[in-house]
């Protein structure tokens, strides 16, 4: 039985004659890059409803201080707190259509 021989290609890239280990392949069968897929999916899905949380939040702590300054006799905040107020809302709307669009086959 004769023994391999070495391929000059790698000998000549690598320092030492010795070639690195290639990187692992991605896997090749359907079900599991599905899977791949899906746990792919489901990190982009929580993460996307830790910051719906986070601006539903932001959102409440917005209103209460609105209110409480408006009771308090100052009118002013009221206008750039409604601004803020709707771009939090087009942020999570925006979300939710990133959310539709994931879905889609």
């Amino acid at each position: 039985m004769t023994p391999p021989r070495p391929n000059p290609s790698a000998s000549a890239n690598a320092p030492g004659g010795v070639s690195a280990p290639s990187p692992p392949s991605p896997p090749r069968s359907g079900i599991a890059r599905s899977r791949l897929a899906e746990q792919n999916r489901t990190a982009i899905v929580t993460g996307i409803l830790c910051i719906v949380l986070i601006i539903a939040l932001m959102q409440l702590w917005l209103l209460t201080a609105t209110m409480n300054a408006f009771l308090g006799g100052d009118h002013a905040v009221v206008w750039p707190a409604l601004g803020a107020s709707i771009v939090c809302l087009l942020l999570n709307l925006g979300l939710l259509r990133y959310l539709y669009l994931l879905e889609r086959p």
